[in-house]
């Protein structure tokens, strides 16, 4: 989301316009208490959510804002997991064919 605002700004820098476009984003998430905080509208905490409430609300007004989709995946699937996890040998194996499409 930044780099959209960075590319806007930079365009009027340079007195250059930007055609209409249209962008569809989605989030793939495996957490499903992160997939609930993020689609309850209107903002509901639980007791050990309450207190990372200010960026749970910016995030969900920017989903609503921006259209953004919340997608539940298998944790098997979330290609995040390659750069942030020691996976095992055949679960990295399966995760690197998938990111560079073979």
């Amino acid at each position: 989301m930044p780099i959209i605002d960075m590319t806007m700004e930079l365009l009027s820098a340079f007195g250059m316009k930007l055609d209409s476009t249209t962008m569809k984003v989605s989030i793939h998430e495996d957490n499903a208490g992160a997939l609930v905080l993020g689609k309850t509208l209107p903002p509901g905490f639980t007791p050990r959510s309450k207190h990372y409430a200010i960026k749970t609300i910016w995030f969900r007004e920017q989903i609503v804002k921006r259209g953004i989709k919340l997608l539940k995946i298998d944790t098997k699937e979330q290609l995040g997991d390659i750069f942030t996890k020691g996976l095992p040998e055949p679960a990295f194996i399966y995760l690197r064919q998938k990111l560079i499409g073979w």
